[in-house]
């Protein structure tokens, strides 16, 4: 008899319901009999009552795993992240509708084919060296990867993937779980990028272009180099705002701007100071007369004439030029000394350059 149960309970799901609910019913009147003092001999009645109690508890876990794998489906199909599973191998047994939503590729798609099929490129061996060695060691692995989908877009996300162990701690699974974090990240990155760039010109603004020569005078230091810095700003650059527009004046400094990029080397470091200023540092010079070279080449190539939003312009420039550590060993001490030296090109007429020396003129208020 009890095989014959094992047998309901394995093959026939609804008749198990309606045996097992038979014989709970027999084990409650077993126990009415008992309690009403009726004469039932105690050996069957107690396998009765065990038996219905075992049936019960089996009709209860039955409904449990059935309740409990019902829900971790829900979970799977209706994520928002994206889950993928593998075999030990790294084989894709399943995706859920999240991971195509995400990815563009179906179930059909990515099954038995490995994960790399969604690799960008962008990382390179070592990352999925250093993934995998993680996956070994710690069970787990987190963080962002560049992967890209099925149309050829490169996408961010932030992926989790975790080793499933048998009881023998051998791995039977891995379980990917991500998210598509591509909006976020252009988020972040440009709000980075905001606090250490000039919006309208693209270069480093002050508080970046301090930390640049902040490392460049540092090495300076330890290799007895010198370093110059260029202060810069556009002539009667307000009679041209006032003349032409604002919007002129932007794409003059733009123009400006993009100019000094390529007048400069690897390496030199260009900021807009504000309004019209610039600011630029040369590590690593030979010697001063490199300065003076690379002045003498941004006047020339600022004074000839360009054409703005079909507005023909020409205009000129004037240069102060400090060195380190002559003219300061401190950033504020050479900003200083390069800002005297462009005051002074001012007054010498403007469209010069003039080199610090000592003397009693003060920096422009």
């Amino acid at each position: 008899m009890i095989r014959e149960l094992v047998g309901l309970v394995v093959r026939k799901p609804q008749k198990q319901q309606f045996m097992l609910r038979i014989y709970a019913l027999i084990g409650l009147v077993g126990t009415a009999l008992v309690m009403l003092g009726v004469g039932v001999s105690a050996g069957p009645l107690f396998i009765v009552l065990a038996l219905a109690f075992a049936l019960a508890l089996v009709e209860w876990l039955a409904h449990y795993r059935h309740a409990h794998n019902g829900l971790a489906s829900k979970v799977f199909d209706t994520s928002s992240n994206g889950i993928m599973i593998t075999d030990s191998h790294n084989i894709v047994l399943t995706v859920n509708p999240a991971f195509t939503a995400i990815t563009g590729y179906t179930a059909e798609d990515m099954i038995g084919k490995n994960p790399r099929l969604l690799s960008s490129g962008r990382q390179d061996q070592a990352f999925y060296e250093k993934l995998w060695q993680s996956i070994k060691t710690d069970g787990m692995w987190q963080g962002e990867i560049w992967n890209r989908n099925k149309d050829g877009a490169v996408f961010v996300e932030w992926l989790t993937i975790n080793a499933v162990k048998n009881i023998k701690g051998e791995t039977t699974h891995h379980i990917a779980i991500f998210s598509d974090i591509t909006e976020r990240k252009e988020q972040t990155d440009r709000l980075e990028y905001l606090a250490t760039h000039d919006p309208l010109t693209g270069l480093a603004n002050r508080a970046l272009f301090s930390e640049l020569l902040n490392k460049a005078l540092s090495e300076a230091r330890r290799s007895k180099s010198s370093v110059a810095i260029l202060f810069l700003d556009i002539d009667k650059f307000k009679q041209i705002n006032d003349t032409f527009g604002h919007y002129i004046g932007d794409l003059l400094l733009q123009h400006v701007a993009n100019s000094l990029l390529k007048l400069l080397r690897a390496g030199d470091i260009v900021a807009r100071q504000g309004g019209d200023e610039f600011i630029m540092a040369l590590p690593n010079l030979s010697s001063p007369q490199a300065a003076i070279l690379l002045a003498e080449k941004i006047l020339r190539t600022l004074e000839e004439p360009c054409t703005l939003n079909g507005q023909a312009l020409k205009v000129t420039t004037s240069i102060g030029i400090a060195l380190f550590p002559e003219d300061g060993t401190e950033i504020g001490q050479l900003m200083q000394s390069a800002d005297i030296a462009l005051y002074r090109a001012k007054q010498a007429g403007r469209n010069n350059f003039q080199l610090f020396k000592p003397s009693s003129l003060e920096p422009r208020q």
